[in-house]
Formats: structure tokens, sequence, C-alpha cells
């Protein structure tokens, strides 16, 4: 597949679960980023496009240097400060900090095992982690990873200088803005630009050579109530109960299937740079309503008016039908201008006795 090549010692890649569908992309310095699921597109499409980064000038935008090494703290506040100086260029809301902590045990993972992918080495996706966690919003995930030597030779002695961890964050994230069409059609930028999005849980992790970020963009709508979203112990009844917010009322629930998550070779890790949200296998449903194309779950309780819901149902034949594996919830809202958008991402686990568990391995 053609690419963009240089002499530069420098070589990335940007990867992209884009909008609208769950579509791979690669570009520049390995970069990723989550889809943007809808109700009508399930299918996955996959395109990689090498491509070097050292052909843009990145400007510098922050006064933090590698002569004092910024601390983590400064560095996640120092990304946050670049994702919401581009959102207010385009009239958009700032994105906070997520109190949960996904996207930095993500990024130290990866850099501690060494792999780059959404996939971790138990085969959880980022919206699995995010529910063992302890979130309760939707998350769709960027993943970013740049390499570069510096390196001083005297003679045949040679020594490696650190890589500059601003400078690395400020031009992944200005491949994602403003290089991001040539690979992706824009999908990153969509990303980071969703309107929808107004939390961040920020991940980086980085030695000599590499640094390793991760995005996770929340949509946070929902003041939860009574414990839930949740299922009762020993049993397939789910409960949800809740408050919307920020102009969001509730629109309807589907349920995704993954298979149970198995370790991963270093080898089928590598291979895994994209996610989707797992295979749609059911929608709840009340009174005369019903889903075309995968099944009915009617709702033992729905109670929806105004910004309230309190919504209880049952998946005991779904889980006959599907055994083993993880149950993801998609909760999907309605905003102020009529948008239907995920409003949660909640994996509940299942094991082979049809029984919910949580996995202690993230």
């Amino acid at each position: 597949m053609k690419g963009f090549m240089n002499a530069t010692a420098l070589a990335a890649v940007i990867t992209l679960l884009g909008a609208l569908g769950i579509i791979l992309y690669m570009a520049s310095n390995l970069v990723i980023s989550a889809p943007h699921l809808n109700t009508t597109t399930s299918t996955a499409s996959y395109s990689t496009i090498p491509f070097n980064s050292t052909t843009t000038t990145v400007p510098e935008t922050t006064n933090l240097t590698n002569s004092t090494m910024p601390s983590n703290s400064q560095l996640i506040q120092f990304t946050l400060n670049q994702i919401n100086s581009e959102r207010l260029k385009f009239g958009l809301a700032n994105v906070t900090l997520s109190n949960v902590i996904s996207g930095q045990q993500h990024a130290t993972s990866m850099l501690v095992n060494n792999y780059f992918s959404h996939w971790d080495q138990y085969g959880m996706k980022p919206y699995m982690r995010y529910t063992l966690l302890g979130g309760k919003q939707a998350v769709d995930e960027n993943v970013a990873y740049n390499e570069q030597v510096n390196e001083t030779c005297l003679g045949p002695v040679c020594s490696i200088h650190q890589i500059n961890v601003t400078a690395a964050i400020t031009r992944m994230n200005n491949q994602m803005l403003y290089n991001d069409s040539l690979c992706c059609n824009n999908g990153h930028r969509n990303n980071t630009l969703d309107p929808n999005h107004n939390r961040v849980s920020i991940g980086i992790a980085y030695n000599k050579t590499n640094v390793y970020l991760v995005e996770d963009f929340v949509n946070s709508y929902i003041t939860w109530l009574n414990n839930t979203p949740g299922i009762q112990a020993g049993t397939p009844i789910i409960y949800l109960n809740g408050l919307t917010k920020n102009g969001a009322n509730f629109s309807f629930i589907q349920i995704n299937y993954d298979p149970s998550p198995q370790n991963l070779s270093d080898g089928a890790l590598s291979d895994t740079k994209s996610y989707d949200q797992g295979q749609p296998i059911a929608g709840v449903a009340y009174g005369p309503y019903y889903y075309q194309n995968v099944q009915t779950i009617y709702a033992t309780k729905y109670n929806v008016r105004g910004n309230y819901f309190n919504v209880e149902f049952n998946m005991s034949n779904l889980i006959k039908n599907y055994s083993a594996g993880v149950y993801t919830l998609d909760l999907f809202l309605t905003n102020s201008t009529g948008v239907k958008f995920l409003g949660t991402t909640y994996s509940i686990f299942i094991n082979s006795n049809g029984q919910p568990y949580m996995p202690n391995n993230v």
C-alpha cells in the first residue's frame, strides 16, 4: 500500500476506528481513535497507510521542557489544554478530566508490556476495561504511539537522549487534527471535536525513546441512582436507574455481545489494532414496540418520564442463546438538538455457568 517516506529516523503510524461505522485508519505516530457507534452500522472495514510525521512542522506550544522533566499530572494537563484549545476554535465546550483512570492504566500497560493496541494482553477492549475500572459512561478511545531515537556519538561510543515528551504529544495531537484527511477522512479530528464529549481520561507513559498517549473521550450525561447500572447477584436481571442531565433524554437500550476475553500472545496482540463494539444481539422495549434484526427483550419495568428513567429486564433467554461472554449495555440518549448518541457502554461479564463475574486482570 502506498505511503510517505523520508530519510529521517522517525517512523510512525496512525490507526483509527472512525465515526459512523467501525473503521480502522492508520497514519502518523501510531494514533488510534475509537468508533462513534450508530444504530444502523455494525460492519467493520479497515485500511492501513504508513505515514512519516517528520514532514510536518510542529509548533512549540508549551513552556514545559525536558530539561526539567514535567510530572505526569503536568503532562496530562498539557494534553488537556491542547484538546480544549482546539475545541474552542470550533465553538465547542471544554472537556474536563474524568476520574476514571482508564487512560493511564492502558498507557502504562502498553509501555510496561511493550505492545500497541486498543486491546490489552488479557483480550479486553477499551469499554470492558472502562467498566472494570469503575466507568459508567460511554467511552471512545484514542491511542497514540511515538518512537524517536536521539543519539549523540563520539566515535564508536553513542548515548541516547530522552525523547521530548511534550513535543511528541504536540506532534501526535497535531497529526490527528491537521494531517488526518490524507489517511483517515478526518476521523481523528471528528473524534476530538465531537460535541457530545464532555470528559476525557488521559494517560501518558514513556521511556527514553517511546511515548504512549491514550485519550479516552467520555460522554457523561447520566447521574446513576441506586448503584446502577448493574446485575442482581446470581441472577440475569439488569437494573438501570438514573437521571439524565445537560439537556439529554433517555432514548433506547441496545445489547452487544463479545466472546469471553482470552489472553493474547504478543503476535496476536500486534494484529489487533482495531476494535468494534461487539455484535448487536438485542434491544430492550416495552408495550407494542419491537426491534428489527435483533432479539427484543421486553422490560419488566420501563418507567421513563422527563429526565428520570427506571428500567429493569431479564437477560436469561439471551444468555441461553449466547452463553458465556461479555454483554455490553449501550444506552442511547437524545441531545438537545434531537441527535442520538451513546450515554453508556457498560459491560457485564457472564461465565460458563450463566453467572455474572468480575475479572480481576485489569
